[in-house]
């Protein structure tokens, strides 16, 4: 049990997961601390490699960057180039 003031050394996903939710993909994850989480998210078109920033609410997959909020709605879309 983490004790009352300390931070948690895992970041929160829950944004992430609704996010993954709301689009229907599914997830493996790879590694997650507080500052950074990465997996596989498996979509319709395949899989995808991806890292998520908990502090910004930044999801990075290979041809995007998706800010989302903390309901996982997203909230900017930028392309990012190959």
């Amino acid at each position: 049990m983490q004790p009352v003031n300390q931070p948690s050394p895992r970041a929160n996903v829950k944004p992430l997961t609704h996010w993954l939710i709301y689009r229907g993909y599914s997830v493996r994850f790879h590694a997650r601390n507080r500052d950074r989480v990465t997996g596989v998210i498996t979509t319709p078109d395949g899989t995808a490699d991806f890292v998520y920033d908990p502090a910004n609410l930044v999801v990075t997959l290979p041809d995007e960057r998706i800010r989302i909020n903390e309901h996982g709605w997203e909230l900017e879309k930028e392309a990012l180039d190959a």
